[in-house]
C-alpha cells in the first residue's frame, strides 16, 4: 500500500488532506473514493485511510485503522560536518535514512567549509527516502551547533579521523550509537583532544581515505550492522 506523509494525522475518523497531497493523490495518482493508503507521521504513527471525496484540492478521507509503532533505542546518531557541495548532504540524507539512521546531527568544526544549510531542504529528502524504504520514524535533523558544545552535551562514541594513532573498528566500540564525522580538512588536535575527554574512542572505517559524506554513509552502515 502506497504511504503519504503527513507532519500532522487529525485525531478524527475524518478528515480533508492538504492541498498539495490531495493534488498528487488525486490528480496524479488518480486515487478515487474507496481507495486507500497509509499516512505517516514520521514518529511511528500508520494510519490506513480512504479516500471518500476525491476532490484534487481538499480530498476527504476516513479512518480505516490505527497502528502505533515504538522507536527501537538507542538508534543511531550520525553527528557530522556540512560539506561544502550540498548536493552530497543530500545525497547522504537519502543513504543514511534506508540504512536506518535515527538521528543526524551537523557541527561546526574548525575546519568546517560550510557554516549555513537549510534543513528544510534536508527534510524533504529525508521524507521521500523515509517512504521509499518504508520506514515508520523519520529521521530527525538537528541544526547546525559547535563541536565544542556537541561534545560536551552528548558524551560517549565514536570519532573517525585521518591522524595518526590508534584506533579500533567500529564493532568494538563501547557505544556503536554515535560517530562523529569531521569535515574535509579534518577535525583539529584541540577538537580530537576534547572528543577522547568526554569519552568517544577513536574508530577506522576502513584502509581507504573517504569522502566526509561516504564516511558518514559508511559509519552508519558499520554502527547499525555491529
Amino acid at each position: 500500500m502506497r504511504r503519504f506523509f503527513l507532519l500532522e494525522i487529525p485525531d478524527s475518523e475524518t478528515f480533508t488532506l492538504p492541498e498539495e497531497e490531495s493534488k498528487h493523490i488525486i490528480r496524479v495518482l488518480r486515487y478515487e473514493n474507496g481507495d486507500q493508503f497509509l499516512l505517516l507521521d514520521g514518529l511511528g504513527l500508520i494510519v490506513t485511510a480512504e479516500v471518500i471525496e476525491a476532490h484534487p484540492k481538499k480530498c476527504q478521507v476516513k479512518v480505516v485503522s490505527k497502528e502505533q509503532k515504538t522507536r527501537k533505542e538507542p538508534g543511531f546518531h550520525l553527528a557530522i560536518a556540512p560539506t561544502k557541495n550540498l548536493d552530497r548532504m543530500e545525497w547522504m540524507v537519502e543513504k543514511i535514512v534506508e540504512i536506518g539512521a535515527t538521528k543526524l546531527t551537523f557541527l561546526n568544526c574548525e575546519r568546517s567549509e560550510r557554516v549555513q544549510l537549510k534543513p528544510e531542504r534536508l527534510q524533504r529528502v529525508a521524507i521521500s527516502a523515509m517512504k521509499q524504504a518504508q520506514h515508520d520514524f523519520l529521521l530527525e535533523i538537528e541544526e547546525l551547533q559547535s563541536f565544542k558544545d556537541f561534545v560536551t552535551n552528548n558524551p560517549n562514541g565514536g570519532l573517525a579521523h585521518c591522524m595518526e594513532g590508534d584506533k579500533k573498528p567500529v564493532s568494538e566500540l563501547k557505544h556503536p550509537y554515535r560517530i562523529l564525522i569531521g569535515p574535509e580538512g579534518d577535525f583539529s588536535e584541540a577538537e580530537l583532544k576534547l572528543a577522547l575527554k568526554h569519552g568517544y574512542e577513536a574508530v577506522h572505517l576502513g584502509e581507504a581515505r573517504l569522502r566526509t559524506e561516504t564516511a558518514g554513509m559508511v559509519a552508519c552502515v558499520l554502527a547499525i550492522n555491529s
